[in-house]
């Protein structure tokens, strides 16, 4: 018996917020004159050979408030 072949799948997200893409991350971003802001952090883009920033000195509870997607955003085609 022929093994069938599995057919392929596709997916369609709806992105509203940089923190719900699969190419984005977290990464510490604290303020090095400010002891209070020391937990804040940034989100980068990892669809470009350098991360770029989409967000800075933000507070962890705010990132998702602050992450909308970018006009540059190469999923926005």
């Amino acid at each position: 018996m022929k093994p069938s072949k599995k057919p392929l799948v596709t997916a369609t997200l709806n992105i509203t917020n940089c923190t719900q893409c699969p190419h984005h991350k977290v990464l510490p971003d604290p303020d090095p004159l400010d002891w209070f802001c020391d937990d804040d952090v940034k989100v980068v883009c990892l669809l470009f050979p350098e991360e770029r920033q989409i967000t800075c000195a933000c507070r962890p509870y705010q990132v998702e408030k602050e992450c909308s997607v970018p006009k540059w955003c190469p999923l926005r085609k």
